[in-house]
């Protein structure tokens, strides 16, 4: 009987002692997982700050590069305006060459003067050209036009009849005061006219 309960006390002590082992070992084991845990939670934080910083990279990145689309996108539209101005000019500057322009400076006027007198209108050109004068119609058959000018030396003085009604073409200079008239060669009775003046440069 004493020898059973020796063997008994025995195995207590025993088991006491594997129970004290195996829960420092789960101690242990808690702590070194602990440990292990915290130090891959730094490492999820250090990698997530990394990962923040890079995306705060990329949006300033991105903000500077929209901000130089648009400033690039702004200068080729200026120049784009500046390429059509010029275009513009250059065709404009074409027409002039090739006399494609013109001007009208006198429209379907209708004037009337005593006998052997005019009408004059005073004008001036920027460009070498020609002036057309149209007399529409006339109630006289010695109805005349007649261009007086001076510029670069030349004193230009030419008269056309146009009897009751035609057109009068004249070369032109640069001038700041050209005299454009229209009158009649009558002797005793005044006439009228209705008269067109166009300006091609």
């Amino acid at each position: 009987m004493g020898e059973k309960k020796v063997v008994g006390k025995n195995v207590a002590i025993a088991l006491g002692i594997i129970a004290i082992i195996l829960s420092v070992g789960l101690v242990g084991a808690i702590a070194n997982y602990t440990s292990i845990i915290s130090s891959k939670d730094n490492i999820i934080a250090t990698q997530n700050s990394e990962i923040t910083n890079k995306n705060s990279q990329i949006s300033n990145l991105q903000t500077w590069l929209n901000g130089n689309i648009t400033y690039y996108q702004n200068q080729i539209t200026s120049k784009d305006s500046q390429i059509a101005s010029l275009q513009n000019q250059v065709n404009n500057l074409n027409e002039i060459v090739n006399l494609a322009k013109s001007t009208v400076w006198v429209d379907s006027q209708t004037v009337s003067q005593p006998a052997s007198s005019y009408v004059y209108w005073t004008v001036s050109a920027s460009y070498a050209g020609y002036v057309s004068v149209w007399v529409q119609t006339s109630t006289t058959t010695n109805t005349y036009v007649r261009v007086i000018y001076s510029a670069y030396g030349v004193n230009y003085d030419h008269q056309i009849g146009v009897g009751t009604g035609g057109t009068a073409v004249f070369p032109l200079l640069p001038c700041s005061s050209i005299e454009i008239r229209v009158g009649n060669t009558n002797l005793l009775s005044g006439a009228t006219e209705t008269v067109t003046i166009t300006y091609h440069y």
